[in-house]
């Protein structure tokens, strides 16, 4: 079962392990190293509890959700997940209900994935579409109509 409790700041160190052992191939894969210094830095500088979430399975921590709304839009900021907790619809089921929240409401949900990131393609299984990209992201957005699944 999965569930979802508010994050503390003391969950920061956990939720920056998670981030590390999900994101860290792909941020090696696009600029080529990691720096475990600046990438820690960089986490608790916007490591806001209140728009985080810890994802919770049958009582064990697995993951981390934060969720910005915005008057216009929904932005799904970061959903990561401990390797051996991905590939099971946890990530599927959560970003289906951020959808099916902001969708009643009539917003969009936006978000930015590296392009490296195979999670583009549930991105994209549910809904979400590319609408801009850098040389390193795509900006994705799913429209505000709810998208039947």
């Amino acid at each position: 079962m999965v569930t979802l409790r508010p994050a503390v700041e003391s969950d920061a160190e956990f939720a920056f392990s998670v981030l590390r052992a999900s994101m860290r191939p792909y941020v090696e894969a696009t600029w080529g190293a990691w720096d475990e210094a600046w990438q820690h830095r960089r986490f608790l500088e916007t490591f806001v509890p209140a728009t985080h979430r810890i994802i919770e399975e049958s009582g064990r921590q697995v993951g981390c959700l934060a969720v910005e709304e915005h008057p216009d839009h929904v932005f799904l900021a970061r959903i990561f997940l401990l390797p051996d907790a991905q590939g099971r619809g946890i990530g599927t089921q959560l970003v289906r209900t951020v959808c099916e929240s902001a969708h009643r409401r009539g917003l969009p949900v936006v978000l930015t994935t590296l392009k490296v990131n195979p999670a583009r393609r549930l991105y994209e299984r549910l809904g979400f579409t590319v609408v801009s990209e850098t040389e390193t992201h795509y900006r994705m957005e799913s429209p505000s109509q709810a998208v039947p699944w």
